[in-house]
């Protein structure tokens, strides 16, 4: 089978031939590729062809396109440090929101694609490009999902996560105001990038989690604007997901907020006791993306871990399909490139159905 089609049959809750892997290689394709992150960062064609090598290398069987959380940020005129050997980010010295009156008057509507951030580029059309090529040279064998950052990740880049998590208390009205305006245009970005068709798109909400805010919160705050950005993605005629890398996300919550085909997790969901208890819970619903934890298996363990780690997954998750194996959040982007394709070797070695 192709990666693709290994895909469908999981996204469907069959078993395909074996469990399918998404290494979530995103900026560690520079590395491949042989260009410097900045370069990477900077140029949607660079990054697509890097997209496109690494995939070839490591052989998973698909790629969500995550390039850094400061893509859409950017291009609304956060100051950005473009980062020769790591990954871009926002300049936190010089944020573009300073107070709260900022998001009422700061935050403007800017045309997705369209408009030029800090360095007289449009990052979003520079990832429309990289969405391009990659769709262009592997749709046909791989899964192609598009990454795109959810409004409260978007104005953390542009206030600081800590003042806007106070803000979010104690001006909410405001804060609501910008995520509006960020929403609009991110919608806007969506449609740009479902025209190039992508098998799907993949909103990342990190906030909807226990180690950063209570659900009431996020509720009151970003669910409302996720659901708006999951209904055009969905009417477009793409699969819908989301990604969450926090402890203790709330899968209850964007389920009900977003209804995703699938969640991408590195922890234990808020309502559950464990993994096998979010198999159970959750296992006929969601396609379970997870969750190998980045730092210890993959920057910093062995191959014989690795592979264990696989093993245990697989055998957990596995089963009547609705799992892919990942990492809990990208592949350390200084990693080393052959934990990627040892994923795929524990998938071929303990992944094969039936399990």
């Amino acid at each position: 089978m192709t990666g693709l089609e290994r895909v469908v049959e999981t996204l469907q809750h069959k078993e395909p031939d074996r469990v399918p892997v998404c290494a979530l290689f995103c900026g560690a394709c520079h590395r491949i590729y042989g260009c410097t992150f900045d370069e990477f960062s900077r140029d949607g064609e660079i990054a697509g062809k890097a997209f496109v090598q690494a995939t070839e290398v490591i052989g998973h069987d698909g790629n969500v396109l995550l390039m850094d959380l400061t893509v859409e940020a950017h291009d609304f005129g956060q100051d950005t440090q473009f980062l020769k050997n790591d990954t871009t980010r926002p300049n936190y010295d010089n944020p573009l929101v300073t107070k709260p009156e900022d998001y009422l008057t700061t935050v403007k509507r800017i045309d997705a694609c369209k408009t030029k951030g800090p360095g007289g580029i449009s990052r979003m059309e520079e990832m429309r490009k990289t969405l391009d090529i990659v769709m262009n040279e592997t749709a046909d064998k791989y899964a192609v999902v598009a990454f795109v950052y959810g409004p409260l990740g978007i104005l953390s880049m542009m206030r600081g996560a800590e003042k806007l998590f106070y803000d979010c208390v104690k001006h909410q009205d405001a804060v609501n105001s910008s995520l509006k305006v960020i929403t609009e245009v991110v919608i806007d970005y969506v449609k740009e990038l479902c025209k190039l068709k992508p098998h799907g798109v993949c909103l990342d909400t990190l906030f909807a989690s226990q180690c950063i805010m209570s659900k009431k919160l996020w509720n009151s705050t970003e669910a409302p604007f996720a659901k708006k950005i999951s209904d055009v993605a969905k009417n477009a005629g793409s699969t819908f997901w989301v990604h969450n890398c926090g402890n203790g996300v709330y899968f209850d919550a964007q389920c009900e907020a977003m209804d995703p085909i699938g969640i991408s997790y590195a922890y234990v969901p808020s309502d559950c006791s464990s993994y096998e208890d979010m198999k159970a819970k959750y296992g006929d619903r969601l396609v379970l993306f997870g969750h190998v934890n980045p730092a210890e298996r993959l920057f910093l363990g062995t191959k014989s871990e690795l592979l264990e780690e696989c093993k245990k997954e697989i055998q957990m998750l596995g089963e009547k399909g609705g799992y892919i194996l990942a990492p809990g959040c990208e592949f350390p982007p200084n990693g080393p490139v052959l934990r990627a394709m040892e994923m795929v070797e524990g998938a071929e070695r303990y992944g094969r159905y039936p399990l």
